[in-house]
Parts: structure tokens; sequence; C-alpha cells
């Protein structure tokens, strides 16, 4: 297998404008040439903002004379053409459109010849430049836009068409994003009175939770469980989030104790929304409570808020809200409330520069802030979704998650404290986070019993299947369901077959600044697929040419999802987390932005849950399994057909899988909700 062939190895692929370049603004506190803050772009951002012009260059790094022997060594390998007095390669760059649908549609291209040739080792090589442009312009009805798109570097000797010796190179680019990231105001940011019809709305889930617990009940009466299969799978919700300290004036000293105040509180709201003779209501609404009680708050000690050009956005949308009328009035007279709020949007540990604040009312502005992290129940208590799905999305466990934020974080007649989920840290990467840990082999939580009578081969390959298919679909649920925050965010890297493209220690705007030698790439312990694809190839290959037959317990899945591997090879800092399998029995989720949307969390957990549904149904292996492994007629072949498949995904075919009306693993209007409509 040739690791070689990865980006952060000369020659490099870099894009002009990157999406590091967009997002700087909203992170860096330095000022740039035309300003400090979001929409102060530098003169890179010329072309892009006139006509909507992307380029990427080839960097052919300063050791021209390692390079041509790197050239010679990989093109030339194997080939006798003694007649020729020059070694001539062929360079070629091409643009694909990658995400929907028609996938890999070529966009543009561009080739040169290069002579690889040298005298000795210190002789000084001049490459050309070399580059490729297309158009990304959302004004341009004539453009066929993508939300991502590939580029790939071809090196070969000049006229061969046996592409096993060359050097190749990918770089995804994502369009980068122009001004505000596109969040609703109360999608990242809740205070009491803040919003109008909060109250209401308040009341309509309440109202709505309880009315659906009775008539379900009622239904579970009438339904054979023999003529109808229900299936149940367990899950688990983290949910990142940033307050002021615990309110000690009401004997909360921590965030658990604010929380189970407030759950108190919303009890008693809830009770008195219910009729004093109404007994099945009220012992109802007390069981709803009790379940939300069993949900814990810790503290990520890497969740702060938001970066200081992207605090100042925050509050300047925020007074604008205010000024025109659409919050509760007595919040626009209130000023301590007012001077609160202002201390959780500007408050952080990157200090707001004195050049950000001249509109900001003379006020002390924190220098650290709370960040509880709002846990789901343990096993056996743990959050499930339930198959054949509901068409309205509506469960137990949807109830659960609506009332925990609209009826308890997000109710003023529970809480009088406000809570955000920042956006861009100063790094460039995620504020806050959501992740989905779902049931694998935790006996305790749903399936339960199920999860112990199943085979070790059934069960590897179930989990094989899974796996390689959100590979397949990661960077197609990247464009279409996450905000532009987190499209190439570091803590959930994106899980690129063709090998990872930047590194842990990168701040977003330096994305790829880094660079490797060809022989370390095999050892790159984040994000790096193809060691690891290494791995379980190796592993499965050991029991071909064996009947199936039953094992020793779990040591096949032992093996091929060994911890240390994990470890050495993808890490947990990517969109699917393999390292919780050991700890908790799970597989996390980490694919997502945090989002005060209730309707949106319930929608991603369902999305989660449903995806581990569908795809380790053996009904799914002959797509998503068997021609990676088994089926390839090598280890280089499989990996091929990965890299292709994950080409050619796209958001059209991941629907029609996941909302399949014969078998439907996710609600329509589930998937209809997650969908950021943007190229």
């Amino acid at each position: 297998m040739n690791f070689t062939n990865c980006n952060l190895c000369h020659p490099k692929l870099t894009a002009t404008p990157s999406y590091g370049d967009a997002i700087r603004y909203h992170a860096e506190s330095e000022s740039h040439e035309n300003g400090l803050g979001i929409n102060c772009y530098g003169d890179e951002f010329k072309e892009y903002l006139s006509d909507g012009t992307l380029r990427v260059d080839v960097d052919w790094g300063t050791n021209h004379s390692e390079l041509c022997r790197q050239l010679i060594d990989a093109c030339f390998s194997g080939i006798h053409d003694d007649t020729s007095s020059t070694l001539t390669v062929l360079a070629q760059i091409t643009v694909h459109g990658i995400g929907r649908r028609p996938a890999m549609a070529l966009l543009a291209s561009n080739s040169i010849q290069i002579d690889a040739s040298f005298q000795n080792d210190n002789s000084t090589k001049i490459f050309p430049t070399f580059d490729v442009k297309w158009r990304h312009d959302i004004n341009d009805e004539s453009l066929q836009l993508y939300p991502e798109y590939l580029v790939r570097l071809q090196i070969t000797h000049h006229g061969s068409i046996n592409h096993d010796h060359d050097i190749t190179r990918h770089l995804h680019v994502a369009p980068p994003p122009i001004g505000r990231l596109g969040f609703r105001l109360s999608d990242v940011i809740w205070s009491p009175g803040l919003f109008q019809g909060d109250q209401a709305h308040s009341n309509e889930i309440a109202d709505s939770v309880l009315l659906r617990r009775t008539t379900d009940e009622n239904k579970d009466k009438d339904v054979d469980d023999s003529v109808v299969e229900i299936r149940r799978r367990g899950f688990g919700l983290e949910l990142e989030t940033v307050q002021l300290p615990p309110d000690a004036e009401n004997d909360c000293f921590t965030h658990q104790q604010q929380y189970v105040q407030s759950v108190e509180r919303a009890r008693k709201w809830h009770l008195n929304r219910v009729s004093d003779d109404d007994d099945d209501g009220i012992k109802r609404v007390n069981e709803l409570y009790d379940e939300l009680l069993l949900w814990n708050v810790s503290h990520d000690l890497y969740v702060e808020n938001a970066a200081p050009p992207t605090r100042l956005d925050l509050y300047q949308q925020i007074m604008a809200h205010i000024k025109s009328n659409q919050c509760d009035p007595e919040l626009s007279n209130d000023a301590e409330a007012i001077r609160t709020l202002n201390e959780l949007v500007l408050g952080g540990r990157v200090e707001m520069l004195a050049a950000l604040l001249d509109d900001v009312p003379k006020q002390k502005i924190p220098t650290s802030q709370a960040s509880p992290e709002y846990k789901s129940p343990l096993p056996p208590h743990e959050l499930y979704h339930t198959f054949p799905t509901p068409l309205d999305g509506h469960d137990d466990a949807s109830d659960s998650i609506r009332l925990v934020l609209d009826g308890v974080l997000k109710n003023a007649a529970a809480s009088s404290r406000g809570v955000a989920v920042p956006t861009v840290s100063d790094i460039g990467q995620s504020g806050t986070s959501i992740h989905v840990h779902v049931n694998i082999t935790n006996p305790t939580a749903w399936p339960r019993e199920t999860v112990t009578q199943r085979g070790d081969i059934e069960a590897t390959s179930s989990l094989l299947s899974v796996i390689f298919a959100w590979i397949c679909f990661d960077r197609v649920i990247g464009c279409h369901f996450n905000m532009p925050n987190v499209w190439r965010d570091r803590s959930f890297a994106p899980m690129y077959v063709t090998g990872p493209e930047f590194s842990w220690n990168e701040v977003s705007w330096r994305h790829g600044s880094s660079t490797i030698k060809p022989e370390q790439v095999k050892h790159v312990k984040l994000n790096n697929l193809q060691a690891w694809f290494e791995h379980v190839h190796s592993c499965l290959k050991s029991t071909r040419g064996e009947e199936k037959k039953e094992q020793d317990p779990a040591s096949l899945f032992e093996v091929v999802f060994d911890n240390e591997v994990l470890i050495n090879t993808i890490s947990r800092w990517n969109s699917l987390n393999l390292l919780s399998l050991k700890q908790y029995g799970t597989i996390e989720f980490r694919r997502m932005h945090a989002t005060l949307d209730s309707d949106f969390v319930s929608a991603w957990t369902w999305f989660c849950v449903g995806f581990v549904e569908k795809f380790s149904q053996a009904s799914m292996f002959d797509k998503y399994l068997y021609p990676f492994v088994g089926g390839a007629a090598s280890m280089e072949a499989g990996l091929q057909r990965l890299v292709n498949a994950q080409n050619n995904a796209t958001i059209e075919d991941l629907y029609e899988i996941m909302c399949n009306e014969d078998d439907p693993s996710m609600p329509p209007s589930a998937f209809d909700k997650l969908i950021c409509n943007r190229c």
C-alpha cells in the first residue's frame, strides 16, 4: 500500500482563498489590512468576492533535488528507457464536484510537463508555477455549484497509461463562507425575555409531550406485538454549552445543583397546567420530570466562549434584536438583565481588545465562564429510539430532549440563567458541539439481550458495514447538515480515505501548512484511515478459507477493533469515534455543531441511531462491506473502492437509504430538518 500519497507531503495542494481563510475573520483578534472582525476580508478574497473564483496551487516545496528523486522513484520504477535523455513526467490537476448528483463531475483541469532529471544532490531544480481555477459563484445560475470540491494532482511517467506508479495528492475544498455563518439567533443564545413567545412555546411543548404520552399509552394497549416487531436502540446525548457560574445566592454551587433546581421548578410549573382531579396526568408529569433528574451535568475543559470577533458579532445581533422590539418589553428596560446577558455573551478566556468594545457600555467583562455539558441518562435508563419509526419523529427520547431544552434550560418559569452555544473558537474550530453515543455492545442498553446473542463474525461485519458507510457519507453529512464553523474541525476531523489533510496543532487558517516526509505518513496518528484499513484487512484475511463457525467470544471483534490500533491510527478526534467501544460499548458520532433548537437535536439523534440501525443490517453488506473487504482482489483494490465510494456518495443517495418508504430508519421530516440549504 502506498502511504506516501498524502497532502501533508510535498508536492502539496493549497487553496486560495481557503475555508480557514474565511473562518479566520471570525476568530483572530489581530487587525488585518482592511480592519478587524467579520467581513474585513483581505486581498486573498478579491477574486472570490468578485465572481466566486477559487484557485488551488501546487506547492513544490524547497528541496527540489529531493523531489526530483521522489518523482523518478515513483514514476519510473520498473520502466527501462535508455534512449531517453530526459526524465519527463506529466502533472495533471483536476477539479471535481462532490456531495450531490452528478458526483465527480469534472469542472476544471490543467496539465504541464516537468523535466525531473538532475545532475547531483546539490543541483537546484526550479519547478514551474502550476495551478487550477474554477468558479463557485452563488449568483451565477449558469454554474453547477457543489457543497465541496475534490482537487486531485496526479504525476505520472509522460505518456504512460499505467497509474500503478505515480504521485497523487488530494485536497477537499469547501467554499469559504462569507459573512455571518447562518445561525438563527435563537439557535445559539437564550436568556429570559430575549425572545417573544418563549413562554408560550414552552407551554406548547409541555402540553404536546403530555398528550403524546397519554395517546401512546392508549395505543400500546391495542398493539399486538406478534404482528408488529418493535426494535429499540439506546443512545446517549452530550450537549456542550457555556453559562455563567451557578447561582450561589439560591444555594446552587454546581451546575448539577442548578439543573436539579430548574427541573423541580419546571415540574411545579407543569403540574400547575394539569387539572387537580387529573390523577393520571399528574402521575405522568411526575414520571417525566423524574426521568429528567437522571440527566447529568459535567464540565468540558476544552469548551469555552467564542473568539472575540464572534462574540462581538453576537452582541451586535442581540442589541439589534432588542432595539427592534423582538424581545419581551420588560427586558429592554431591565438594565441589570442586559448587563448579565452581556457578561454571558462577551466574557471569555481570550480578552476582548479595546477596539472591539468601543460600542459596548462600560462594564466588567468576565475572563472565565463555566462550560456545563448536559448528558442524558446512562443504561439501563438510557434514551432510545424505536423502529418502525413514528412519522413525526416524536417518541419518549425526543420528549426528553425537548423538555430539557424547552421545558427546563430555556423556560423562564424554571430558569433565570442564560445559556449559549458558542460557534467559532479563537483557533477557528467549533466553540461547542453535540456528541451522540449509539449502543453497539453494551448488554444493559437497548437492544439489551440481542447484543449477547450475536455471533462474533456477525457483530464484526455489522459494525464494519456501519463504519464503511459512515466513511462513504461523512463529507456528504458534513457539507449538508453542519454549519460552516465545523466543516473542518480538528476535534471531529473529516475521515478522508485519501489521507489526512491537516494536523492537530494547526489553526484553521493554517490547515495543511505542516509538512512531513513520505516515510512518516504511515505513522500519522490522526485520521489515518489507510493504516487502520490495512489492519482490518489483515485481521479478516486470517478468517478467509475457514468455515463460518463461532470462534472464542468476541475474539475477531476485539482484534479488529483493538483499542491500541485505533489510538495509533484514526484516534478519537474524528467524526466517528470508535475508542468509546471499549469504555461504553458505543460508537460516538461527533460530527455536529451545538444548537439550542430541540427539534434539530432530536433529528440528529434520530439520524445517528437510524444510521447504525440501517447499515448494521446484513442486507447492506453487499454494498457497504464486501466490496471493501472480502470481495476485493487485494487490500489496495479494496481501499481504492472505498475512495471511489466516498467520492461518489451524494445527499440524494443518503436520503433514499435512510428514508426508504419500505423500511425507513428515520422519519423523513427529521432528515429534512437537518438539511442546511447551501451550495
